[in-house]
């Protein structure tokens, strides 16, 4: 049996975690400026960030899939995604909680990426920083077509962990500190402080329920079935519970809540024999972060 190995991305942050008002700057840059977002000394001196930044910038936009996806070939800055217009329209200063889901939602289903991993093969859910390290450099042994040093492993680690690790909601955060990710604001991996230990945890809110038919909606074009058992939904690579954190109850919670919301678009659960299944139109991802305005009765 042939195993499949997947070619891994390393270091393109620059070391630098996603910092709260990048992505709005940067999206702004690609929808405005006539050149889009070039990773260039006038687009640092512009947005007033240094130029290794702005490499990591141009990174996380593209990460989070608020431009195309470069195919080697384009010579310009790539364009807005289709995901990240509608951000641009519906939510450009990056105020609305269902905009980091989604944000979120694109980061850890990246193929060959440390969040990609984090989320779906990374089982403990109390750690050390040293023991995710050594996790992922096994991971990257046995399962990367490209190998690294220990070093790089590090410092992916290290990004990842600062870019979602939060305090618990018990322990002050430093007004000051301008490092911070909108991605700890989800409430996914905790920092505790006394002891350095890090958590996985549930999420401090619940996840928006168009976030959660995107995740549903998305693994079932992986699967290229419309309908899927709510089992795969928890245990599967890159299905919610795996990427928002979730147990059983709220996974079956949040499909419930999916359908009765989006019944007539669709989105119904059935039962065949002992197993529950739920069924999702297709269509794009963002076309349901666009619903979730309409929902709310926002813009």
């Amino acid at each position: 049996m042939t195993v499949v190995k997947t070619r891994y991305e390393f270091g393109r942050h620059e070391t630098f975690a996603l910092r709260e008002g990048w992505l709005d700057k940067g999206l702004a840059r690609v929808m405005t400026h006539p050149e889009g977002f070039r990773p260039d000394l006038d687009t640092a001196d512009d947005l007033g960030i240094g130029s290794r930044m702005a490499k990591s910038l141009a990174y996380w936009l593209d990460a989070a899939g608020l431009v195309a996806r470069a195919d080697g070939k384009r010579k310009t800055a790539p364009p807005a995604s289709s995901f990240g217009e509608a951000v641009y329209a519906r939510d450009p200063h990056f105020e609305y909680p269902v905009t980091a889901w989604f944000v979120h939602l694109m980061l850890a289903r990246r193929p060959g990426s440390v969040w990609n991993w984090f989320f779906n093969d990374f089982r403990s859910q109390s750690f050390l920083r040293e023991g995710c390290i050594e996790e992922f450099a096994r991971a990257i042994r046995e399962h990367s077509a490209n190998q690294t040093t220990q070093g790089v492993i590090q410092r992916e680690v290290g990004c990842l962990l600062n870019t979602y690790a939060a305090l618990p909601a018990s322990e002050p955060v430093d007004p000051e500190d301008f490092t911070v990710s909108p991605m700890r604001s989800l409430g996914l991996v905790l920092k505790h402080q006394d002891t350095g230990r890090f958590e996985k945890a549930h999420p401090l809110d619940a996840v928006p329920v168009e976030a959660f038919v995107a995740a549903v909606a998305l693994m079932a074009a992986d699967r290229g079935s419309a309908s899927l058992p709510l089992t795969d939904l928890i245990a599967l690579r890159n299905s919610p519970g795996r990427l928002f954190n979730l147990d059983g109850d709220m996974v079956s919670e949040a499909a419930e809540a999916a359908a009765e919301a989006y019944g007539k678009e669709g989105v119904r659960l059935s039962l065949h024999g002992a197993t529950r299944t739920i069924t999702v139109p297709e269509g794009p991802a963002e076309s349901w972060y666009e619903r979730h305005f309409g929902r709310i009765g926002s813009r």
